[in-house]
């Protein structure tokens, strides 16, 4: 006998038994079509289950696939910017060679707590917290920056305590530089605890509101090309000069560390006379 007809004959007889169940007990006919039909809906429900779960892996798959590939585009073109970068600064040493220049050396950063910040009364200044076994080292003078920008310099020390003038002090000062044109000025704090005023430019000079200003290196403290403000004002004085405002790039306002720089600045000796410039 062929399983097909085993099948029917299978059906046959349960739909006789249902029949003559019903007809004799209608109680135990519901709990006998429970007891048929509890096997098959949980049948069809792990292979609804099992299917769901294979189209959301093929789903899936195909999402990781796609990523997987703009991640291998990534690589690529980072791979191909790094060789580039390489090769330039290779022929920028072979061009350099022939008149004995080098390149001056990484900055050597320290990174301090911030655990002061007065920024606005009279005298503006943040006291860092410096790593333990920097208690020893000369900090007085050096560069102080943010990851934002310039924050100031060190002007006493104490133990692994040190005191920060902020670049918004008014005795404070640092050659600067028009990033756009490269035209060099002096930036200075004003009153006003949020701006700074970039001084020194003459009035036929090309400097207009959203200029990036940037530390131009010539003071004998701050290292050239760390980001100071963007210019928000630029009026005339009447005179000569532009009267140009800037907003500092370094937030006061939400400080938590700060980088010490471990450059040798200029000798004081060197520096007397030279119109206050960094002091």
């Amino acid at each position: 006998m062929s399983e097909r007809r085993v099948a029917v004959l299978f059906a046959v007889s349960v739909a006789v038994l249902l029949a003559l169940l019903t007809l004799q007990a209608p109680e135990r006919a519901g709990d006998m079509a429970l007891w048929l039909e509890g096997p098959v809906k949980r049948s069809v429900a792990t292979v609804g289950g099992a299917v769901d779960r294979y189209r959301q892996y093929g789903s899936s798959r195909a999402a990781l696939e796609r990523e997987n590939e703009e991640l291998r585009n990534r690589l690529r073109e980072v791979e191909s910017a790094f060789a580039a970068a390489v090769g330039a600064r290779l022929e920028a040493d072979l061009s350099a060679e022939p008149f004995r220049y080098e390149p001056p050396p990484r900055a050597d950063l320290v990174r301090a707590d911030i655990v002061y910040v007065d920024h606005r009364s009279w005298r503006r200044t943040a006291i860092l917290h410096l790593p333990d076994g920097r208690e020893r080292e000369d900090w007085t003078r050096r560069p102080v920056t943010t990851t934002d920008g310039l924050l100031g310099r060190v002007v006493s020390v104490s133990g692994r305590y040190a005191r920060v003038l902020l670049l918004t002090d008014g005795a404070s000062s640092v050659g600067a530089m028009v990033e756009r044109t490269r035209r060099q000025g002096i930036v200075r704090g004003t009153a006003d605890a949020g701006t700074l005023s970039l001084m020194f430019l003459p009035l036929q000079v090309d400097v207009r509101p959203g200029d990036r200003v940037i530390s131009a290196g010539i003071d004998g403290v701050f290292p050239r090309g760390v980001p100071i403000g963007t210019i928000t004002s630029v009026e005339s004085d009447g005179v000569q000069f532009h009267d140009i405002r800037i907003v500092p790039s370094a937030d006061l306002g939400s400080l938590s560390h700060a980088f010490v720089w471990r450059r040798e600045p200029l000798p004081e000796a060197i520096m007397d006379g030279a119109d206050g410039i960094g002091e």
